[in-house]
């Protein structure tokens, strides 16, 4: 269970029980504050030591995007959490941090992800991870990483500055410590941050796809986890916008 202070900011009475029942399940019922405006948030926020916000987007007297951007600035290092009943506000929501965006009505499975984000988010030590060369260990923070991937029987952590190091680990056992941090096995030699993704097309026969990672990655995305990728990033809030070829 969590231990901290949680704060639901949602205007919607009805709205915020269903919430609310869902996080008693990973928070003991008096640890859940309710705030049901801003202002009412705020002034909690500033007699309580709460540990955790989830925000709604839509409210009538200050937005959860103008919220968030308060708590950014007057209470910094807070996490806080996105609640929508529209998965379209996703997109906006990347100008910000938070831990997780959620959508309405909240499912209780997926609620405990996000606590186990939160967990490692939260924890100086869980925030990097220690990669063994020789007798030493090396420190790195899952957003240093470029891929992670097998290449002659050798699995190796390639990070964006262009080290990389030579794990000692299986892809299926790292891909057990690294599905927290958002990465995803999108080929059965391959783990990628879904974050970094910025384009997934077809190859250039058409039988597999390739995604590419920043400006001048590439990797192979197989044919059978193409549409568990698109799921995974519906799951994270992005939207799909049909749009046409521009030429």
């Amino acid at each position: 269970m969590y231990d901290g202070l949680v704060l639901l900011v949602d205007d919607q009475p009805l709205a915020a029980e269903d919430s609310i029942a869902a996080l008693k399940q990973y928070v003991p019922g008096e640890q859940i504050l309710y705030a049901q405006t801003a202002a009412a948030a705020m002034e909690i926020l500033e007699g309580r030591p709460v540990s955790l916000v989830f925000l709604d987007i839509e409210m009538p007297d200050m937005s959860g995007f103008s919220l968030a951007a308060c708590l950014e600035e007057k209470h910094k290092g807070l996490p806080y959490v996105f609640l929508t009943g529209h998965a379209d506000f996703a997109a906006e929501s990347y100008d910000y941090e938070p831990i997780d965006f959620l959508t309405k009505p909240v499912d209780a499975v997926r609620l405990g992800r996000t606590f186990e984000r939160v967990e490692k988010k939260t924890s100086p030590a869980a925030a990097k991870v220690a990669v063994r060369t020789g007798q030493d260990y090396v420190l790195v923070e899952p957003k240093e990483i470029s891929y992670i991937c097998k290449e002659k029987r050798k699995i190796w952590i390639r990070l964006k500055d262009g080290r990389e190091y030579q794990a000692a680990m299986s892809l299926d056992e790292l891909e057990q410590i690294f599905c927290d941090y958002g990465f995803f096995r999108c080929h059965q030699s391959f783990l990628i941050p879904l974050g970094d993704i910025r384009q997934v097309s077809a190859s250039m026969f058409g039988q597999t796809y390739e995604a590419a990672l920043g400006e001048d990655t590439v990797v192979p995305v197989s044919r059978s986890k193409y549409a568990m990728l698109k799921e995974e990033l519906k799951l994270l809030g992005v939207p799909f916008v049909k749009g046409v070829i521009s030429k």
